[in-house]
């Protein structure tokens, strides 16, 4: 099954935000290159940043949406989130470009200078494999795809299910959370 024909995904996250804090400003990010996009557009230029400027901008809109509602939610123990096939699309397209971008692709040099150069608003400064790292963590989290994961979904759905144990499913996902550096 390829990207493009997997569903919507019940993503179950980590109750401390620091996971999508650390990644926050892939959002601001993201939301440049979108707006780069649409005047490289505008000027003749389409192919100059490899995506259009929508898939950039779903990209940071997901990524908002995400980081407001685990914000907003508290601190439970995990959250749930429902990210739509097409918004998880849309990272991984901007996830190869930053891949590209930091193993230095041709026609990668102009991404890369205005992603480093919005990087160095950071302290410690970040580059485009910082870029793509940060947003590989995102993924890693939204996309994890163990029983515990399905386990804790269909409860949330269903408000209950026989046999199941939340806190043995949590003992799951935290011990994959933390071997992947994302603090539960």
């Amino acid at each position: 099954m390829t990207k493009r024909q997997q569903p919507d995904r019940a993503c179950v996250l980590p109750g401390d935000p620091s996971w999508i804090q650390e990644a926050a400003y892939l959002e601001d990010a993201l939301g440049l290159l979108g707006r780069a996009t649409e005047v490289a557009t505008a000027n003749g230029d389409a192919d100059r940043y490899f995506l259009p400027g929508l898939t950039y901008r779903i990209a940071e809109n997901t990524l908002g949406r995400i980081k407001d509602e685990v914000l907003a939610g508290g601190r439970p123990t995990v959250h749930l989130v429902v990210v739509q096939a097409f918004e998880l699309d849309a990272l991984w397209e901007v996830l190869n470009v930053l891949r590209r971008t930091r193993d230095g692709e041709e026609g990668t040099a102009e991404i890369a200078e205005l992603v480093e150069g919005f990087g160095q608003c950071f302290v410690p400064s970040r580059t485009a494999a910082a870029f793509a790292a940060d947003l590989e963590r995102a993924l890693m989290v939204l996309t994890l795809d163990i029983p515990a994961v399905r386990d804790i979904a269909t409860a949330f759905a269903l408000d209950h299910a026989p046999g199941f144990s939340f806190d043995a499913a949590c003992e799951q996902l935290l011990a994959v959370w933390k071997a992947a550096g994302v603090t539960p």
